[in-house]
């Protein structure tokens, strides 16, 4: 047995909230649930979320990027969320007298303060009422797709099958989507987000880039009535439920698309939510979904798009271009925020790494906004 004491102790842990601790080469998370530590591998297994920024619900903990569910006392995957994998979990051992916590790192293992066979009797126990409550995949027919003119990116709808109640979903939720594509070096399955609104209910929107690889060059080539295999929607980037914090959704490229089921939806409900979205894209013609999103802004009084355009002014003159210009920054917010939308907005970031990084810099750094009222989606761009 390989054990490493670590500097953390039972005490310093709070209840649901993941802590991360790096041991022989291994980054482990550490969690106190209904009183007990368990420990479990801390990269998610499917693109490396850091579960330690997870949350946890029960005995689930719940990856911030895309939502892969892992039991924490076993880190075995759930079947709600078959698109990750199973990860490892370690025996805990709590000293009597100091209480620091040590792990052991050979291999998986149930978890104690003392007596190891005790509590892996009562895990058993527990896992009796572990029971996947929704289905593997749901089958969706592919019925069209949308290029867009100047850009490799296309939109594909899938029509339903049947009225499913695991179709429901919020807007801004997502899916996996899974083609088969087992030459694919990243796998057979990809995430999207659902951009129709959950009021279009003839059809589920996604919107992509295309790229030489095996899964997007499949997605392109879906000829018409082809079934298409897709997870239940999840994910917790979606619109709140209290309607009396205004919204700020700040978009980069293709990030745009959960945006877009949030806002068609808040408009034809006629939803009480103020929201203003800044879109930011390289070019004009990347701008996707402007026409819908006009339309929208001409009937729904509580909102205001913002577009920006990033790329030099010589290569789109001003008699083209009547928007912003520029990179979404400080300035930018306060030309079209209040103080008190920049006070008691809640913000919703979406897009490329980079723009996610630097909103991030630009909420919490110069505009000082709490981490409770910074919402992220993080795009992966494959």
């Amino acid at each position: 047995m390989s054990r490493y004491a670590t500097s953390l102790k039972k005490s310093d842990l709070q209840e649901g909230k993941p802590v991360r601790v790096d041991v022989s080469d291994k980054a482990i998370v550490l969690a106190l649930v209904s009183g007990k530590v368990y420990a479990m591998d801390a990269v998610c297994s499917h693109e490396g979320g850091p579960l330690e920024d997870g949350e946890i619900e029960e005995y689930s903990l719940i990856c911030p990027w895309h939502q892969g569910i892992f039991d924490i006392r076993t880190a075995k995957a759930s079947l709600e969320t078959d698109w990750v994998t199973d990860l490892h979990s370690y025996a805990v051992v709590i000293d009597g007298k100091s209480g620091l916590i040590s792990l052991d790192t050979d291999s998986d293992s149930s978890h104690s303060d003392s007596d190891r066979s005790i509590v892996q009797q009562e895990i058993a126990v527990e896992e009796e009422d572990v029971v996947p409550t929704r289905p593997l995949k749901l089958n969706l027919k592919f019925q069209e797709k949308l290029s867009y003119k100047g850009t490799d990116v296309m939109s594909f709808r899938f029509s339903r099958i049947d009225d499913h109640n695991y179709l429901n979903y919020r807007p801004g939720q997502f899916s996996v989507v899974d083609l088969g594509t087992k030459e694919d070096p990243k796998g057979p399955t990809r995430s999207f987000s659902i951009a129709s609104s959950p009021t279009e209910r003839d059809a589920i929107l996604i919107t992509t880039r295309i790229r030489d690889t095996p899964f997007k060059q499949k997605l392109s080539r879906l000829e018409e009535g082809t079934a298409v295999k897709i997870t239940a929607p999840a994910g917790k980037f979606t619109l709140p439920q209290d309607h009396s914090k205004p919204l700020v959704f700040l978009s980069g490229g293709i990030g745009v698309t959960p945006f877009r089921s949030m806002i068609k939806y808040a408009t034809d409900k006629q939803l009480p939510l103020k929201i203003t979205m800044f879109d930011s894209n390289r070019n004009p013609l990347n701008i996707l979904y402007k026409d819908e999103f006009d339309s929208c802004a001409k009937i729904n009084e509580n909102l205001m798009i913002i577009y920006t355009i990033t790329e030099e002014g010589e290569k789109i003159p001003s008699s083209d271009w009547k928007g912003e210009r520029g990179f979404i920054d400080e300035a930018m917010l306060a030309k079209y925020l209040t103080k008190d939308d920049l006070a008691n907005s809640i913000f919703y970031i979406c897009g490329p790494p980079a723009m996610l990084n630097a909103m991030q810099q630009l909420l919490s750094k110069e505009i000082e906004v709490p981490q409770d009222r910074i919402k992220i989606e993080v795009f992966t761009g494959y």
